[in-house]
């Protein structure tokens, strides 16, 4: 019963009453509340909307539950919700039950863990034991469904979230790659929610994932391949040109998805040892190198053997090792993962080639003890001839995507960071941007490694590229690098910042983009004379507002 339902009634009870009588009345009822002996009716503790100050908590590896969650932060200042947000890496697991409605947004990367910075936070929360049975809770996890452990990070955390003796407000969320479309519909629903103070009443359900628009598998000819390195490079980087008998949906930023298979060879050293070698192409799609620390402890449980690598390949695994238990095909079969899909950014524009799709591949080679190998992603592609068939799907990178026509940038790619530059630079040519483009590359040899040079000395000389400066680590006694070139020019680069020029970076996460990070603090410092932390607060706006733009791995 409503509150003013239960003035009415006493009203009417009391109406006859005289005032002798009503004096009484007051001083019983004022005696039960000194000793405590009037209860609530209502047994659960309810949260008054007005004391709800929902916190949002993060886990991103490349930025974008981070950009959801300050979107979300927005639209709560918006709709006059008080509320805070918060990385993972520095939220104490401790201050959860502190809070009354918490909001996390959280990706996964790598074989379902949560992205590095979160990992502390995941372990602690599954280590302690806390009580949050007044805490409300909802989880949006982003994924990739190409992948085997698509959200399994956000599974994790609505799972240790339950454990501890939370609720959930609405059901566990997944979205996948295009989750833009669909991240609108869910905070409308966290926010309604909120407004309508129903976090008491929650609609649990089930974990939903909202459809996603399936991935359309393209059949293509490989019909032009060219090495792009000199012979005394240290390196193999390869241009592959696809073609089909189709349009290809897809815009510089973008990358493409390759499933690649096992070689013949391994695949039969595999099967002989397993005792099934007629069975050997079983093994095509599933993934035997560069084993998971999961499969490799399930393999050790099951081979009776204990294995101290944590990552190796099935077959050196098999012929290292003095197997004590029986080996069956089918057991080992059963515990190994189908092979994920690579991405390769695209290097290539739809404008200047129909139905085609250009490719730039770094054949990865390295060593395990003392053995020469090579990546399997990179040895597959690197080992197509022209004519041969492939397979792959379009992934869309929205957050990489080329800004308004008018708009300047600026773009930073060492190796084959370069391929969404080269594609970045074909589209502004063909749609006749006037804008300016400043090009940042670097390797390692200007005589053997310097990618697509006739074209980017044609961009040069057309006016497409207004700007380039190269960093060939090892041409000089001391190396050189891409953010030597920005230091050496940052206060022009500072002032294409200042006029609204987008800064993409795309390559390898570490080491070369968090020196790009710090090189692009020391920028803002020094030319704005501000302290550590205001410049990193700078550059971190710069990244909300999409000024700031990374593709890295």
């Amino acid at each position: 019963m409503q509150f003013d339902q239960k003035i009415t009634n006493l009203k009417k009870q009391v109406e006859h009453y005289s005032r002798e009588e009503l004096i009484w009345f007051n001083g019983y009822l004022s005696g039960l509340l000194e000793q405590n002996q009037i209860q609530s009716s209502n047994q659960e503790t309810l949260i008054d909307i007005t004391e709800i100050k929902p916190i949002i908590l993060y886990g991103s590896e490349t930025g974008n539950s981070k950009k959801l969650a300050f979107e979300f932060l927005k639209l709560c200042k918006l709709n006059k919700i008080q509320a805070r947000s918060f990385d993972l890496a520095t939220y104490k697991v401790e201050d959860l039950s502190k809070e009354n409605f918490i909001v996390f947004i959280c990706s996964t990367q790598g074989e379902g863990e949560p992205p590095l910075s979160a990992q502390s936070f995941f372990e602690k929360l599954s280590k302690v034991t806390l009580d949050l049975s007044q805490v409300r809770y909802c989880v949006l996890a982003i994924g990739d469904s190409s992948y085997p452990f698509y959200c399994k990070a956000g599974e994790q955390l609505d799972a240790l979230l339950k454990k501890q003796g939370s609720t959930p407000v609405i059901a566990l969320q997944k979205l996948d790659v295009d989750y833009k479309d669909h991240t609108k519909v869910w905070f409308d629903t966290v926010l309604e929610a909120l407004r309508n103070n129903t976090i008491n009443s929650p609609r649990i359900g089930t974990s939903t994932v909202l459809q996603t628009n399936s991935k359309v598998v393209y059949q293509a000819v490989v019909n032009h391949k060219v090495l792009l390195n000199d012979r005394e490079s240290n390196k193999k980087t390869y241009h592959l040109e696809l073609s089909c008998d189709q349009y290809i949906d897809y815009q510089p930023g973008d990358a493409i998805g390759v499933y690649s298979v096992n070689d013949k060879t391994s695949m039969l050293k595999i099967a002989q040892i397993l005792g099934a070698k007629s069975r050997f192409e079983e093994l095509k799609d599933l993934c035997i190198t560069g084993l998971t620390k999961t499969v490799i402890t399930q393999l050790s449980v099951c081979l009776k053997i204990e294995i101290s690598q944590n990552r190796i390949d099935l077959l050196d695994l098999l012929e290292r090792y003095d197997l004590q238990a029986s080996i069956d095909f089918d057991t080992v079969k059963s515990l190994l993962q189908p092979i994920s899909p690579r991405l390769y950014s695209v290097s290539s524009s739809p404008l200047a080639h129909d139905n085609q799709v250009h490719l730039t591949v770094a054949l990865d080679q390295f060593e395990t003890e003392k053995e020469k190998k090579t990546g399997l992603c990179s040895n597959y592609l690197s080992s197509f001839e022209i004519g041969q068939q492939i397979s792959f799907y379009v992934h869309n990178n929205s957050e990489f995507y080329l800004p308004e026509q008018d708009k300047d940038v600026i773009m930073i790619g060492p190796g084959t960071g370069i391929a969404p530059f080269r594609a970045f630079l074909e589209h502004r040519d063909a749609s006749g941007s006037q804008a300016r483009n400043w090009l940042f590359f670097g390797e390692q040899y200007f005589v053997c490694d310097f990618y697509y040079q006739t074209e980017i000395q044609q961009w040069l000389e057309s006016g497409v590229l207004t700007r380039l400066d190269t960093a060939f680590s090892r041409d000089q006694k001391h190396k050189v690098y891409v953010q030597d070139r920005l230091k050496q020019n940052q206060e022009e680069l500072w002032a294409w910042i200042q006029a609204g020029a987008i800064i993409y970076v795309c390559g390898q996460k570490s080491p070369m983009s968090e020196d790009i990070d710090s090189t692009l603090i020391e920028i803002i410092m020094n030319n704005q004379k501000s302290s550590l932390e205001v410049a990193k607060a700078y550059l971190e706006q710069m990244f909300l507002d999409g000024q700031y733009k990374k593709d890295v791995y």
